[in-house]
């Protein structure tokens, strides 16, 4: 008897021991816990739910749960219909507003309700959890998700985002528009691969990117053209081509995650631009380019555009492959860095090019220049001549050059050696030509017979213009390709003229001419000083020239008479005949070639004389009339 007694005092403490570890576990669970009848009676409830409620416990007994808790129209104001179903085996899990008894507050609250055995009855135990905040949470949430999803929609590229469940939860109108599906239809559901892509389903770049899965990213996009963007973390771009709504289109993914303030991953946002116009452009571009690379290759040359977008700013962008046979360079290499060009050339010519490259003062006019520079594959010297045209570009201003680089290396040494030769020529022929002009002269002094002193003069007059075209011709070569420096020195014209009367004398005597010269209308002296700036040799020549033509255009018995005045700046120098300049030469009078009723005329006197004229910084005109004759009127600049 007493084992039994023992045995059941132990079986007592043991069920008493249990009943306490539930109950302190029925207490310390976080949620609040109600036990009670069908009807909302309550039989018992943790100390979470006084908490929650604000209650003591003898208060909060009092009180009937569905009637006193909740407020009015919630699921827990009809437990009794809810019991059949508890009852039943099934558990619920629902949403409701709760109320605090004591304050009329009410709150937002996660019940879930199943049924238990309470002191041997059947008995009901409901658990409420607080969730205010998260529902406030889930509140702004949905605020924020509306004016992304309107701000979105303002965003005219195509534009979707998944949350971390790989939903959409944006899918904006520019979206729409481009693949043709509404929003609702996608709108938390997974991407329907097949808007994108025929065939089975599959992951798109935002599900790709969400995964971080770049193996998988590689394999479905690597010949797409795929890569890490440049200006955004841990997004990845690609383009391919696409049937969208019945048409192939180009397009181009840019698929980025999106973080919370935490920095966890929270989904992925993904764009998608129809690029097709772009590509077009792009195609026609490169087709244009190739074209224009195919046709310069045949020019021989540089072909290049320089822009200027403003002072001491440019850059070539062009450059045909001339380049790399002209000067040994990477044409596409000189695009990206234009030093590459300058480097064979010195600081001066260097400044020079890019001088002549920079200023558009006269647009529409081709500009000329030659230059050197030295290969730096051999450091051979070669000359270059560059022409080029400007314009400016209307909508920023800035200068555009069109131009071409021509190797002249050859010309200039056959120059060279032209010049050479005519410098050997010259010496060789001069001695001999100062010869018969002397002898010519010397034979003109003697008692011969007209005819025989026709041919004399004839004879040196043919041998100083010999004489003039040997010394000149080179300097009148270079005037006209505008290479020549006029050397600057004083040339005093009465010194001049006196020089030239002592030789044209012969030609005056034989035309019984006579040749007067005067300064300010009074008769011109040897010690005068008229100084002018030139170089004397062309000056000797210009003024030859002017008084030969004039003593062959002037009537036999008449006077050539030679008028200098001065100026502020300059002297103007008037030769005066009274012979008329036919009328069938007077509009082309200067030309090259153009004479008039001359055995041995070459028509290069007045052309050679207007282009030294030029060259000092001068010029000639004339006016003629039977009755007034002709006057040539030279201006040349006085010294400073």
């Amino acid at each position: 008897m007493k084992n039994q007694a023992d045995n059941n005092h132990y079986s007592s403490d043991s069920c008493n021991a249990t009943h306490q570890d539930l109950l302190q576990v029925f207490h310390s669970v976080n949620q609040a816990l109600f036990v009670h009848d069908k009807h909302g009676k309550i039989l018992e409830l943790n100390d979470r739910a006084l908490k929650m409620f604000g209650l003591n416990r003898q208060e909060a007994l009092q009180l009937n749960l569905s009637r006193d808790y909740f407020a009015p129209r919630t699921p827990l104001r009809k437990l009794s219909k809810l019991w059949p179903r508890i009852r039943a085996g099934r558990s619920l899990t629902f949403t409701s507003i709760a109320l605090n008894p004591g304050s009329g507050v009410s709150f937002t609250v996660q019940i879930f309700m199943n049924k238990i055995t309470w002191n041997g009855r059947e008995a009901l135990l409901t658990s409420l959890s607080d969730i205010t905040r998260h529902k406030q949470y889930e509140t702004r949430l949905r605020i924020r998700r509306k004016q992304l999803a309107a701000i979105l929609d303002a965003v005219p590229i195509a534009t979707f985002v998944i949350d971390h469940e790989h939903k959409v939860v944006i899918w904006n109108k520019a979206c729409e528009n481009f693949t043709g599906v509404p929003s609702e239809k996608t709108l938390g559901r997974a991407i329907d691969s097949k808007i994108f892509y025929h065939g089975p389903p599959r992951q798109v770049l935002a599900d790709m990117v969400l995964d971080s899965n770049q193996d998988k990213m590689c394999r479905m996009y690597g010949d797409k053209h795929l890569a890490t963007c440049l200006f955004i973390p841990d997004a990845f771009e690609a383009r391919d081509t696409l049937r969208m709504q019945g048409e192939d289109r180009d397009i181009y993914f840019l698929a980025a995650p999106y973080r919370d303030m935490q920095g966890r991953v929270m989904g992925a946002i993904e764009t998608i631009q129809d690029i097709t116009d772009r590509t077009r452009v792009e195609r026609a571009l490169k087709a244009s380019e190739r074209r224009l690379r195919e046709v310069t290759a045949n020019i021989p040359g540089v072909v290049y555009q320089y822009l200027v977008p403003g002072r001491g700013k440019g850059r070539f962008t062009f450059v045909s492959d001339g380049v790399r046979w002209m000067f040994g360079l990477d044409p596409y290499k000189v695009l990206e860095n234009r030093e590459l060009f300058f480097q064979g050339m010195d600081e001066e010519i260097r400044n020079r090019f890019l001088q002549n490259l920079e200023y558009n003062d006269d647009p529409d006019f081709l500009h000329e220049f030659v230059f050197s520079m030295d290969l730096v594959q051999n450091g051979e010297t070669i000359w270059i001549k560059n022409r080029a045209l400007s314009r400016v570009r209307e909508e920023d201003g800035a200068i555009i050059w069109n131009g071409v680089l021509t190797d002249i290396t050859q010309e200039k040494r056959l120059e060279k050696m032209r010049s050479e030769v005519e410098r050997i020529v010259r010496h060789d022929m001069k001695s001999p030509l100062i010869g018969i002009a002397g002898l010519g002269r010397l034979l003109l002094k003697e008692d011969i017979s007209e005819k025989q002193r026709n041919f004399v003069v004839t004879i040196y007059q043919c041998g100083l213009k010999l004489l003039r075209m040997l010394n000149n011709t080179m300097s009148i070569l270079q005037i006209e390709q505008g290479t020549y420096t006029v050397k600057d020195e004083r040339v005093n014209l009465a010194e001049l003229f006196c020089s030239l009367h002592d030789e044209l004398m012969p030609s005056a005597e034989s035309r019984s001419v006579q040749l007067e010269y005067f300064l300010e209308g009074k008769p011109l002296e040897r010690q005068d000083t008229l100084m002018v700036r030139g170089e004397r040799i062309l000056l000797d020549s210009l003024f030859a020239n002017l008084l030969q033509n004039a003593l062959d255009a002037s009537p036999a018995g008449d006077r050539v008479q030679v008028n200098i005045n001065r100026r502020e700046k300059s002297f103007l120098v008037d030769i005066h005949n009274q012979g008329a300049i036919p009328e069938s030469i007077r509009n082309n009078f200067f030309e090259r070639y153009v004479t008039h009723g001359k055995q041995y005329g070459t028509g290069l006197g007045t052309y050679s004389a207007l282009l030294i004229a030029r060259a000092h910084g001068g010029d000639i005109s004339f006016t003629t009339s039977e009755d007034e004759g002709t006057h040539l009127l030279v201006t040349l600049p006085a010294p400073e």
